[in-house]
């Protein structure tokens, strides 16, 4: 009887051809330094706030390969990356009954970078961040940059790894949070 397990390098490698034959593009396995996640171009197109260098976007995905990060908040952070996390605005753009397109908290549109990023919530766990950074004295101008703390890469200049990974691990944890308070549930009973 045959396993998976020696199978399945060759179809992981079969797969990635098979999608770079379809799109015609760089994998990040094959090319790192110029593989550019699809979701930078499509925030890029959408102009949704981004970092204007795309290896600033490709750094946040870096505790994603950690083992030590919960799976939930990779799995998080990941959908927030890929702009696939659930919000109102996309709820009521599929016409789910009762789906109000509208922030709970302040009455924009509830998109998830609105969620994330714009309302209160978000602004409240922004404020902390600074309020944590002047207090540790760590002057550095891109600790308080919006589009830093909209993403929180790693930049070894500014911060030691595990210094980083804890703050991450908060961070992540408190905009989880801040996604469900403003959350219609999946299923409208």
């Amino acid at each position: 009887m045959e396993t998976w397990g020696i199978r399945l390098p060759f179809a992981y490698k079969e797969i990635n051809n098979g999608v770079k034959r379809i799109f015609k593009q760089v994998a990040w396995s094959d090319k790192p330094d110029e593989f550019i996640p699809q979701s930078y171009h499509t925030r890029e197109r959408d102009e949704v706030d981004r970092s204007r260098d795309p290896l600033h976007f490709k750094a946040a995905y870096k505790l994603l390969s950690a083992s030590d990060i919960p799976a939930i908040l990779c799995s998080f952070h990941l959908e927030y990356l890929y702009r696939s996390l659930n919000s109102r605005s996309k709820h009521a753009a599929m016409g789910l009954k009762n789906a109000d397109a509208f922030c709970l908290h302040c009455t924009a549109v509830a998109t998830t970078s609105h969620m994330l990023n714009e309302c209160v919530m978000a602004q409240m766990i922004r404020r902390v961040l600074r309020n944590f950074f002047v207090h540790k004295k760590w002057n550095d101008r891109l600790l308080v940059n919006e589009t830093y703390l909209s993403y929180l890469w790693w930049d070894p200049k500014v911060l030691e790894y595990s210094m980083y990974k804890a703050i991450w691990l908060v961070w992540t944890e408190t905009r989880k949070h801040a996604h469900q308070c403003n959350f219609l549930p999946r299923i409208n009973r």
